[in-house]
């Protein structure tokens, strides 16, 4: 978990993460044209679905996809050698950061830390989402930064 992987090995998984996003994406984006269809019983069925907010997850999970992409594409221009942590914390943030707004398409607020063990494990999840995105670029900048400018 801590000794260096090489950049190809750590590109290819951060690339295959991003297109599996990707592919999500676009399963849910399917899912959004509920709203726009012309049958009575799939708008009823729906009717507790907060479409807006599954838009907004729609959309950060095509945004972390790129953002795992730029992070493999970063490995190869500077052929960084990285633990195999820093993968795993850019991969894990770019799946659990649109949760929360997935969550909340279904009436689950999981930005505030309160209500349930659901609510609470998402809101939870969601934070340690966010500084697990930080962490990793955190170490990719600085790693890049190194070779740069010595």
């Amino acid at each position: 978990m801590f000794e260096p992987i090489d950049a190809a090995t750590a590109a290819r998984w951060l690339l295959f993460s991003g297109a599996a996003a990707i592919l999500w994406s676009s399963v849910l984006g399917l899912f959004m044209m509920i709203p726009h269809l012309r049958n009575a019983a799939l708008t009823k069925a729906t009717r507790g679905v907060n479409f807006r907010q599954l838009l907004s997850a729609h959309l950060d999970w095509i945004m972390l996809a790129f953002m795992q992409a730029l992070a493999a594409g970063l490995l190869f221009a500077f052929d960084l050698a990285i633990t195999l942590w820093v993968v795993a914390a850019l991969i894990f943030g770019g799946w659990m950061n649109a949760v929360p707004y997935f969550l909340r398409a279904f009436g689950i607020n999981a930005f505030v830390f309160a209500g349930g063990v659901v609510q609470r494990t998402a809101a939870g999840l969601g934070a340690i989402s966010v500084a697990a995105v930080i962490a990793g670029w955190s170490v990719l900048v600085w790693s890049a930064a190194k070779l740069m400018f010595g």
